[in-house]
Parts: C-alpha cells; structure tokens; sequence
C-alpha cells in the first residue's frame, strides 16, 4: 500500500497544513493510539512530504529520488529507532525494521518480536541510540533542510534513553522533528511528554476496516479486530480461524451453563494458540458487543480478559490461567450480583 493513499491520511494532513501553513511546525509530536491505527503510516505519509525538495511540506512529488528514497525508509536524513534486543545490532535492527515496514506498514510489536528475535527475549529501545542520534544531530546540516527521527513504539524507551532525550528534545537544533508514536502516552516520563504536541489516534471505523481489508466483513470479525487493522490482518490469516473459533466457543461454554461445548478440549486448543495473549486479548470485543451480557458482567469480563492476557506475557502457566479464567467468570457471571474482584492476585 502507498501510505500516501492511506484513507484516513486527509484528517491528519488538516491540522498538519495548519501548522504548515502557520510555521507551526513543532519539535516534537507524541502520537498516541491502539495498534493498526495507522500512526506510523501517517508519520510516514507525513515524513515523505516534509523531506521532499519540490513539494509545499503537505504533499510531496513522489518522483524526485527523495521521494523514492523515503518510500523505501533509507533516506539519508530519516533516522529510525524501532525497539530492539538480543544480541541484534542497531544497524541490523533497523536494516529488518525498514524491510518489514515495507512489507506491512500496519506491523504490530508482536509480529516485530516474532521477526527479530523468534519470539524469544524482550524489546526495548536503549540509550546506546540516543547518543549516536545527539552526535549525528550536533552535526550542522550544510543544506539546511529538515531532519525527522522516529522511536517506534516510544513506551519501550528505557528510563535511561527517555532522560537523554529530554534535552535534545528541549532544545533541539534547527528543523529537527521528532515522532514519539507509542500506544501508551502514560508510559513515556512526563517530563518527556510535556514537551511533545499531543495527537491522539482513534480506533478505525468499520468503513475504514472493510476498505483496507478489501473483503466482506462480518460483524463478530469488526468486534474482534476493535478497530485496528494489525489484529483484524491477523484474524483474516486462514491459519488463525481454528483458534478464533476456539476462542469463541470458550466465551459462549462460559456464558452458557448447560453448553455441549467441552471445556477442557477448547481450552486445550487455546493453549497452543500463536501469540496467545493477543488471541485472548480479541475476546474483549465479543464481550463488549454482547447483547446478553449486563454492564457489570461486560466489566468484569473485559477486566477478566485484560489481566489474563497480562499473565499469559508474564509467562505464566496459560493452561492453569486459563482454568482460573474459566471457573472465576462462571461464578460471575451466573452470580445474581456480579463483584469484580482480583483474578491471579
């Protein structure tokens, strides 16, 4: 997809032109929202026009070989700080990042785990970074065009790395802009966060779903995907339907007490469900579209959810978690006065 035809980019270039056309332009933007809802195709869209020569800042040519080069992400004056890990490298990590952007602008921190380190190890973007960006960016620049660097997913700034930008980003040197896109704002120091134009990015419409998706959509796939476009890719992979299924017979066995569905060998499925966490984590959209469930029952429900997806990535027991799960809505949900209450505490 070029993100320049991404659909929902006319909202963003709004208040963009305004700042543009205002010279506005701020040093620094936090951009805040859910996976899959097109922060860093926007920020790409975004990058493009302001790096491009013979554009007005809003729209670039997309012929001149700026243009080319920022389509591939290699342009000399984009730099790009995608979490890393392991034993990987800046350079290699940002060599893989580029070329899995390229390949899925909508692509979620699990299938980057997945990519980079096989699933195995923890990401996180350290200060090593930051103080080769503030070497690169002392450094005037003869032409005196703009800079633009990215931290993607900026919650996973360490507190070290977050600290050594708080001064860059301060008092940043000319024509530097900064995109801090990140699903958490609560998660970046507020220090750093006071010094950044705030964008929020809401969830995508199912207009906006069924034309990126291209196909037919049905409604429990609209609940499940919660308007992000990375988990509803996720749910359209053919390998994935046996366990969204599972998923489902799980919640309805729960819901219904005299179900034939066997418990135990849904469970058993789930189990060896990719990524298991996010899997959990789409039930929370059947649970809030339930029209037999009450609102207490809707909370402790998606509360529920929450925390197991949250002890599952904590690598816990998922088997065991996931009896827990099972027994605890059962009582709850079947009580005449439901009580939210501390699941695996």
């Amino acid at each position: 997809m070029d993100v320049l035809d991404w659909p929902r980019l006319r909202s963003v270039l709004e208040p963009w032109r305004a700042l543009v056309n205002q010279g506005r332009i701020p040093a620094a933007f936090l951009w805040v929202g859910s996976e899959g809802t097109g922060k860093t195709v926007s920020a790409w869209a975004i990058t493009q026009a302001l790096l491009c020569p013979h554009g007005d800042k809003i729209m670039p040519c997309r012929q001149c070989a700026d243009c080319i080069a920022l389509s591939r992400l290699s342009h000399v004056d984009l730099w790009l700080f995608p979490p890393t890990g392991g034993e990987r490298n800046l350079e290699e990590t940002v060599s893989r990042f580029r070329e899995a952007l390229r390949e899925n602008p909508f692509l979620s921190l699990a299938d980057w785990e997945l990519l980079l380190l096989g699933g195995r190890g923890s990401l996180s973007i350290g200060v090593e970074g930051v103080r080769r960006l503030q070497e690169a960016l002392s450094l005037k620049k003869a032409e005196g065009g703009w800079r633009v660097v990215w931290f993607w997913h900026a919650e996973m700034l360490t507190r070290q790395a977050a600290n050594a930008l708080l001064k860059l980003v301060e008092e940043p040197p000319p024509h530097v802009l900064f995109f801090f896109l990140a699903t958490r704002a609560e998660a970046l120091p507020a220090t750093l966060r006071s010094r950044c134009q705030v964008w929020r990015f809401p969830p995508l419409s199912a207009e906006e779903l069924r034309k990126l998706a291209g196909v037919e959509l049905s409604q429990a796939q609209l609940s499940m995907a919660q308007g992000s476009f990375s988990r509803l890719k996720r749910l359209l992979e053919p390998t994935q339907a046996p366990y969204i299924q599972a998923l489902r017979e799980w919640l309805r066995a729960i819901l219904t007490p005299h179900s034939q569905v066997d418990i135990a060998s849904v469970i058993e499925s789930l189990v060896h469900a990719p990524r298991l966490s996010e899997l959990i984590l789409m039930g929370v959209g059947l649970i809030r579209e339930h029209p037999q469930l009450s609102f207490p029952q809707k909370t402790i429900g998606i509360d529920t959810l929450l925390a197991l997806a949250d002890a599952i990535e904590a690598h816990l027991h998922p088997h065991a978690l996931l009896w827990e799960a099972t027994l605890y809505l059962q009582r709850q949900w079947h009580s005449p006065r439901p009580q939210l209450g501390m699941l695996f505490g």
